[in-house]
């Protein structure tokens, strides 16, 4: 289960969390214009991932069962930069399983300390 959802965050999640960041955020802090065609194109498919998502986290506590894995690990950056940078935490919020997981994986002792060091 856990190559799994690795897998699904490498092709169905990063993907289009980069390509948001990249024309809502990098793009426009280098002077450039985003295309945002193609970031409301990528968050209108991030919704339907997330809703993905939103079904398994409703049979379980963790994308890979009961137990946090790097399943789980791999998506806090993304997450975390689509939230705060991309200001799209409604994307989270909006779906009640995927926020509970959220909050679950966010507030974990390690994230907050990189969080921390990195700010």
């Amino acid at each position: 289960m856990v190559d799994q959802w690795l897998e699904v965050e490498a092709h169905n999640f990063n993907d289009l969390c980069f390509t948001i960041m990249l024309q809502l955020v990098i793009l426009p802090k280098m002077g450039q214009p985003g295309d945002l065609a193609l970031a409301h194109s990528s968050e209108q498919k991030l919704h339907k991932v997330l809703d993905v998502y939103d079904k398994r986290l409703s049979q379980s506590t963790y994308l890979a069962g009961d137990t946090f894995t790097l399943a789980d690990l791999s998506h806090l950056p993304g997450i975390d930069h689509l939230i705060d940078d991309a200001k799209m935490g409604h994307l989270i919020t909006e779906r009640s399983n995927v926020n509970a997981w959220w909050q679950k994986i966010s507030s974990r002792p390690a994230w907050k300390k990189l969080k921390d060091l990195v700010h």
